[in-house]
């Protein structure tokens, strides 16, 4: 009888503890893109069609028959006098939840910002969201979806489920996402949950992940910012206004440097093609004419639109074309184009066919090859991270001796630059931190390499710890060890350079990559995605890892030998193309 009666007592109190914590511990049944079907990642390709104008949303009305990701949960606590709310962020490329920049991640909930929890009428219940730029509707943004696009990547999704009590216990600006704390400050609401238990407040994150990605091809044509186009000629590249609404790339229509007079031989001919300029023809052409036969003038950017850009008759890629010299028009001509849609952080890859830059005597046909980001937009709502330290950011175009630094500024810029040099820096640099000099240096006209040159320009903001002038080490994954060049304290960006063969460019194509994160940039070359190599990193203890909204550009320029000392060939000693020299940007994808 008593030990009935000790069963009895132990049965009661295990009730009473399972009804206690009925809520705190119910075990939720929570799925996520319901209405795809059941693989444990969804990938989905945003739907850029109508990204322009509209902005982009995940999933689009393209891809799913109510133009939302569904939803559903249920649990077995009672539902009486509950609420809940999803949230989602971006996984792929954030800071910790918990750390003080975590307000800057992707996350986002309802659309409407206004809506906070919403109340449970049953007990399975049934919902959708969909992932939208400017998720906190923050007032800089002026409503614009597109001055915030979504991030590529993983996304998880949590799920917050609370009675009255816990909703009592959850701030405002953690229920609408688009209100601040006291201070003004966003506050991360995966971070605040994680840090504010509660036996009132149920967190479920969903095992499945929604992944991302941006496909930037050709099929959409190429619109051309110009009054003058005429869109009659071309249907695939102009000014009309289906080209103004879903063209995913532009024209470049670049400044030119005049930092530098460029001395240009009067000689037509191809370093690269069937008869190419030699090395006795280039040592003969430095007497060969006097000062009044060089012509003075400087490489020039292509204004005139659609001539030296062009869609494939397939749409399958768009031509680069620095076009040829004439008698009467001698021109180092550059080409590019740039993509439309701006972006925060992602690994950029592009499908690229550069032309051969030197001919077998590893003579430079003068033009230097890039893949890069470029700000977005030069107004406040583009600014990067601030940099107080020291006065912050020098703005990129003051080369003055005493440069005015400021805080905020919107200026970022991550490079692949690819152009015949030395893999060595000029010897004086090196000087302070080597004793064996013959070892950093090299007569680059020896081999077929060129390099594949990284640079971030982070304004010379001085806050990363590391942050120096001259040249600096920096090491990747404990393998690789790539030199540095800051060229004085106060120069606004950071570069390091690794040789690459000519022969790559001799291939149907190649792919060039730039991974942005948060923390770190990383730069890769390889003939497919199964075997790049790393060619370049830095990391935020060395320099400012931009934090902005940044567009794609591909171009094909001619810069002056003077931008990458030691000197190897003379721009000047170049002569200028007989016939057109042509790539191929077949696709840029951003994951």
């Amino acid at each position: 009888m008593k030990k009935r009666s000790l069963l009895l007592v132990a049965v009661i109190l295990l009730v009473a503890v399972v009804v206690f914590f009925a809520f705190r511990n119910t075990n939720c049944r929570f799925r996520v893109m319901t209405n795809f079907d059941g693989v444990p990642t969804v990938c989905l390709d945003m739907d850029l069609e109508n990204a322009i104008l509209d902005g982009i949303y995940i999933p689009s009305a393209r891809q799913t028959k109510d133009g939302s990701g569904m939803f559903d949960f249920s649990f077995t606590a009672p539902k009486k006098g509950k609420y809940y709310k999803i949230y989602y962020q971006n996984e792929s490329y954030k800071f910790p939840d918990t750390s003080a920049l975590a307000s800057e991640n992707f996350y986002g909930s309802w659309e409407e910002v206004s809506i906070g929890f919403k109340p449970i009428t049953t007990r399975k219940v049934k919902d959708q969201l969909r992932i939208v730029g400017n998720p906190r509707d923050e007032a800089i943004y002026e409503g614009d979806r597109w001055k915030r696009n979504p991030r590529v990547g993983n996304y998880q999704f949590m799920l917050v489920v609370c009675d009255e009590e816990g909703l009592a216990e959850i701030p405002d600006y953690v229920q609408h996402i688009g209100a601040t704390d006291a201070e003004g400050r966003w506050v991360n609401p995966f971070g605040w949950f994680e840090t504010h238990p509660s036996k009132h407040i149920k967190i479920c994150s969903s095992k499945r992940l929604l992944k991302a990605r941006v496909v930037l091809d050709a099929r959409y044509g190429i619109y051309v910012n110009d009054s003058e186009a005429d869109s009659s000629k071309d249907c695939d590249c102009g000014n009309s206004q289906n080209l103004y609404e879903h063209a995913l790339y532009e024209q470049v229509y670049s400044h030119a440097s005049q930092q530098f007079t460029l001395r240009n031989i009067p000689v037509i001919k191809d370093v690269v093609g069937d008869d190419p300029y030699t090395l006795a023809e280039y040592e003969a052409n430095k007497t060969r004419f006097d000062s009044t036969q060089l012509q003075n003038n400087y490489p020039v950017a292509s204004q005139e639109p659609c001539v030296t850009v062009k869609v494939a008759p397939d749409s399958s890629y768009i031509t680069l074309i620095n076009p040829a010299s004439t008698e009467d028009n001698l021109r180092k001509e550059a080409t590019g184009i740039r993509t439309r849609l701006g972006f925060t952080y992602g690994k950029y890859t592009g499908k690229i066919k550069f032309p051969v830059m030197l001919n077998d005597e590893n003579l430079w046909n003068g033009l230097t090859y890039a893949f890069w980001l470029i700000y977005s937009d030069g107004s406040a709502w583009n600014n990067r991270r601030p940099c107080f330290k020291d006065g912050g950011y020098i703005p990129k175009w003051d080369n003055s001796e005493h440069p005015q630094r400021t805080p905020y500024h919107p200026y970022s810029e991550i490079d692949i630059e690819i152009v015949k040099a030395s893999k060595h820096w000029p010897i004086g640099y090196y000087k302070w931190l080597r004793t064996d000099l013959e070892n950093c240096q090299e007569d680059a006209r020896l081999n077929n390499d060129v390099m594949f040159c990284c640079t971030n320009w982070d304004l010379a903001c001085t806050e990363p710890p590391m942050f120096r002038g001259g040249i600096d080490t920096i090491d990747y994954d404990k393998k690789l060890r790539f030199e540095a060049m800051r060229w004085f304290p106060e120069y606004k960006a950071l570069t390091t350079r690794t040789p690459m063969p000519n022969s790559d460019f001799k291939e149907e194509w190649y792919y060039y990559e730039i991974e942005w994160r948060p923390n770190e940039i990383i730069w890769r070359l390889g003939p497919d995605l199964d075997h790049m190599q790393v060619m370049g990193y830095m990391d935020d203890q060395h320099t400012s890892i931009p934090n902005n909204s940044m567009k794609c550009i591909v171009t094909q320029e001619y810069h002056y030998s003077e931008w990458w000392p030691p000197i190897v060939w003379e721009q000047g000693l170049i002569p200028y193309n007989k016939t057109d020299i042509e790539g191929r940007v077949y696709e840029i994808v951003i994951e």
